[in-house]
């Protein structure tokens, strides 16, 4: 920062105090006094202008109440704070920290969403062009279907938004504010301008700030990308999006709700990346290509039908028989059981303690290969107890035990570590201290300077002591053997240098051993991932050894191979990333380019964390998990967060994500086989058009009834959520539509060799006003039977409940075939008609039917392996072709 804006600011801070003048109410111009902050290092767009000024802002857009209120910007004590007449004004005046977005979506916005989708509005304006052509009901039967499941997309996508709203709440970041001369805990948005907030490591710096007492550090790589400390003293600004790595300070809110740095630079950085899903991909292909088709196609297929005859555009049968294309080109059930499944792990993930951030990241999760650990939270429980302690040196007036208690109380740091110490060593000593060097996960180490006795310094031996490590490093390395984190105390004779270094020589004055204890759960949850494939590797800033022994006893495969990232260049990093189970003394850039370099190796990673080092790392996973009991700023970055904080969860979370994969990618095939089949058969119409034979597209809307509730809709739903638990692999898209070319090939071939035999069948005496029922009949009945032989492949292999939901809805399906027509004679309002032609078949015309349905599935099973018959052929041929040389 320059000179000159640390001098305007320490100006505005030391000016006089106005909180015993009386509020002014006034009718005119609503103003408020605001600070505008400097210029920060690094600011990408350029937003911030150097200015330190005061300047008067109108804020009538943000008064609350109905008189004109001035309020009094002024400077409070630190440890007095705001009034909580202060307090009030500032709400009621709207200066309070809430943004213009929402954590969700609103229930409004879910209905519009769901509602209002390029296929819906499609059918929904084929459907009023039947009804205004005259068409039966039983032909708009489909916006009855698309109703039914648009309501259970937005039921179920509702009571996904409550739970993530509900668990949102409980892990929501909050404030400790000084007012009225006492510390309080409270919601981020009920922060005011002018607040005085406590902020201390771990915390992330929710509005822009100016730092009135004490020195932390921050890290502002959400805001700039670059991870490098940077240290914040009296004067200097805070940017909210960035988090406190270490020491605490006391700051005041200068910027709020929409007018922070980070809302005008971007929100996305304060919260989760989104994941890069390969069914969200994929699904917005499939609405781009048959959003491109679809018109042209039933365009082609309408005019050929015309014949030349222009005069009369409007025809019912043709807008019958083109809106059955259109529906048959549209799988809008499969977005809508997307959605539902996904909403429906959201909702089964809640229930077990698991907030969802982001819906696809249940995918990225369900195709992890690599699961990336910090030792701290998750393969221990977080607890850690001093168990020995080896003195070098004794300090002359000064105890080893009033020592440790000295430093703590300086630093008055909370973490884990520090907890142990104080559990151990007491923190009832206090000495007057110079400065203070607090810890950070970048340098491994904290040190205080004292009045009397010099400076003293606490971490890594290797960090601490650096060149002279050698002098104690066997008995650090028999300790880390034992599986014991090893931290040295360091004495030197010279004083932290005002860029917070330590100079001089180091002597070593003690050595204390503390142990993590391992979560008791933790073995079993890391033998699931070993039996479900996924190979898990530990990052940690602590000694490799240490981290090593403490991952076999978790029981982590190859744990033994294990080393230190200590002093590597990035390229060394890159190239020893997908050779060690265990990496040891990792800063946290490093840890986010370990994970970089696994994914570009072509691996699916996740990350667990709970600590501001881990951030990095959460943000470039492909999946991010963090624990509820760690850092705020880790839960504002990750997609998954564990409510009860605990590494068992694991398992519950990863085969949900498997659940919802699998069954998707399963039932996919019976809506894109409809959605294959009926673009051949136009494809198949129009190619008949343009070569001067009747082009009249064979199907109905109604002939797809059966196949659009028996075969698709009812079981989609059924086996949607089932439990599966198998890995994912491969590409989505090339997969489903793989599975969908069989089926719908085999429709196809149906139908060709039905146009063949039509004329030495009399299928096309029928004809009347250009509608062939014969042709219309046995293409209804074949497709329709060769989907329930998809559905068959699809529910293989059977359980009781998948076999019997195949058996009744293919009774069903015989019933509305070959018994609903007599029935219809008798009660002609039943809904279902046209499902078969109503004139009878003749005997050839069903012996055809019968051997089409007859050798439809071993057609299909001949399609389905003919890729993988044809490749294990050449790779025959190739080892008999090696031979013979």
């Amino acid at each position: 920062m320059a000179k000159d804006s640390q001098n305007d600011l320490m100006a505005l801070l030391d000016e006089p105090k106005t909180e015993d003048k009386p509020v002014r109410k006034k009718r005119g111009p609503k103003t408020v006094l605001v600070e505008e902050p400097p210029t920060m290092s690094g600011d990408p767009l350029g937003l911030i202008e150097a200015k330190t000024i005061v300047t008067e802002t109108k804020v009538s857009s943000r008064i609350k109440s109905k008189d004109d209120i001035i309020v009094e910007r002024y400077n409070p004590e630190v440890l007095l704070g705001l009034t909580s007449d202060d307090v009030e004004k500032r709400h009621l005046a709207g200066l309070v920290n809430v943004s213009e977005k929402g954590s969700t979506k609103t229930i409004g916005s879910i209905i519009i969403s769901n509602v209002f989708t390029f296929f819906n509005l499609l059918i929904f304006s084929i459907v009023a062009l039947l009804l205004a052509t005259g068409a039966q009901f039983t032909q708009a039967v489909s916006v009855v279907i698309v109703a039914i499941n648009t309501t259970i997309g937005i039921i179920q996508e509702i009571n996904a938004k409550k739970m993530i709203d509900k668990l949102s709440l409980l892990s929501a970041p909050t404030a400790i504010v000084v007012r009225d001369g006492l510390e309080q805990e409270i919601g981020i948005v009920d922060v005011v301008i002018d607040d005085i907030l406590k902020l201390s490591s771990g915390k992330q710096i929710i509005v822009d700030a100016v730092v009135r007492e004490g020195t932390i550090e921050v890290n502002e790589s959400l805001l700039t990308g670059e991870s490098d400390p940077i240290v914040k003293r009296v004067g200097d600004t805070l940017y909210s999006g960035s988090f406190v790595i270490s020491g605490s300070v006391y700051a005041q809110a200068t910027a709020i709700g929409n007018d922070i740095y980070i809302e005008k630079l971007t929100s996305q950085a304060k919260k989760y990346k989104k994941p890069k899903s390969d069914i969200f991909r994929s699904l917005k292909l499939i609405v781009t290509t048959i959003g491109f088709f679809i018109i042209p196609i039933a365009g082609a297929l309408y005019f050929l039908g015309l014949e030349g005859n222009y005069t009369n555009l409007i025809q019912p049968i043709l807008v019958e028989r083109t809106a059955g294309a259109i529906i048959g080109l549209i799988p809008s059930g499969l977005f809508l059981l997307t959605s539902v499944a996904l909403a429906v792990g959201v909702v089964r993930l809640g229930q077990n303690n698991t907030l969802v951030q982001e819906l696809y990241c249940i995918e990225m999760l369900a195709r992890i290969d690599t699961l990336c650990l910090d030792k701290t939270g998750t393969i221990t429980d977080g607890t850690m107890t001093v168990k020995s302690v080896i003195e070098y040196e004794q300090i002359p007036t000064l105890p080893l035990k009033q020592l440790v208690s000295a430093m703590l109380n300086a630093q008055n740091d909370a973490n884990l570590t520090s907890d142990a110490l104080y559990e151990r060593f007491g923190n009832q000593k206090r000495i007057r201290h110079k400065a203070i060097i607090p810890f950070s996960s970048q340098r491994k180490f904290s040190a205080v300077e004292f009045d009397k006795f010099g400076t003293f310094a606490i971490g890594a031996p290797e960090f601490v002591l650096k060149d002279q490590y050698y002098t104690i490093a066997p008995e650090v390395e028999k300790q880390a053997h034992e599986g014991y984190r090893v931290l040295v105390i360091a004495k030197s004779a010279e004083s932290i240098t005002e860029d917070q270094k330590l100079v001089g020589k180091l002597k070593p004055v003690a050595l204390i051993m503390i142990e993590d204890t391992i979560r008791p759960d933790a073995p079993d949850t890391i033998q699931y991932f070993k039996d479900n494939g996924v190979n898990v590797v530990v990052i940690s800033g602590d000694n490799p050894l240490t981290v090593s022994r403490i991952s076999q006893r978790a029981g982590i495969l190859n744990a033994e191979s294990y080393i230190s990232l200590d002093g590597m260049s990035d390229k060394e990093v890159v190239r020893v990333a997908n050779k060690y189970t265990v990496f040891g003394r990792v800063s946290p850039h490093q840890k986010k380019l370990l994970i970089e370099s696994m994914k570009n190796n072509g691996h699916v990673v996740a990350m667990t964390g709970d600590g501001v080092n881990d951030i990095l790392a959460l943000r470039e996973a492909d999946t991010s998990i963090a624990m509820a009991s760690g850092s705020e700023a880790a839960r504002n970055v990750s997609h998954l967060v564990l409510m009860d904080s605990n590494f068992a969860s694991m398992p519950k979370v990863v085969s949900e994500g498997r659940r919802v994969i699998n069954n998707i990618q399963k039932v996919s095939k019976l809506y894109l086989t409809k959605t294959v089949f009926t673009f051949f058969l136009s494809m198949l119409v129009i190619i008949r058009g343009l070569m001067g034979y009747e082009a009249l597209y064979p199907l109905k809307p109604s002939h797809l009834l059966i196949m659009e509730l028996l075969v698709i809709g009812i079981p989609s739903f059924v086996i949607a959520l089932e439990y599966n638990n198998n890995r994912i692999t491969g590409n989505f898209l090339a997969k489903i539509i793989k599975d969908a070319l069989p089926g719908a090939l085999v429709v196809l071939v149906n139908a060709l060799i039905i146009y063949a035999l039509a004329y030495h069948l009399g299928l096309d005496v029928n004809l009347n006003a250009g509608e062939h029922s014969g042709i219309s009949t046995l293409i209804a009945l074949t497709a329709t039977a060769t989907s329930f032989m998809v559905l068959y492949s699809v529910t293989k292999p059977f359980n009781s409940r998948r076999a019997l939901l195949f058996f009744i809805t293919l009774s069903l399906a015989v019933f509305a075939v070959f018994l609903l027509p007599e029935l219809l004679e008798i009660k002609p309002i039943v809904v279902i008609n046209n499902v078969t032609s109503n004139d009878a078949l003749t005997l050839p015309q069903n012996l055809l039917l019968i051997v089409l349905i007859y050798s439809s599935y071993p057609l299909m099973y001949v399609l389905t392996n003919l890729y993988k018959w044809l490749k294990q052929l050449a790779k025959n041929v190739v080892h008999v072709i090696s031979d013979m040389k």
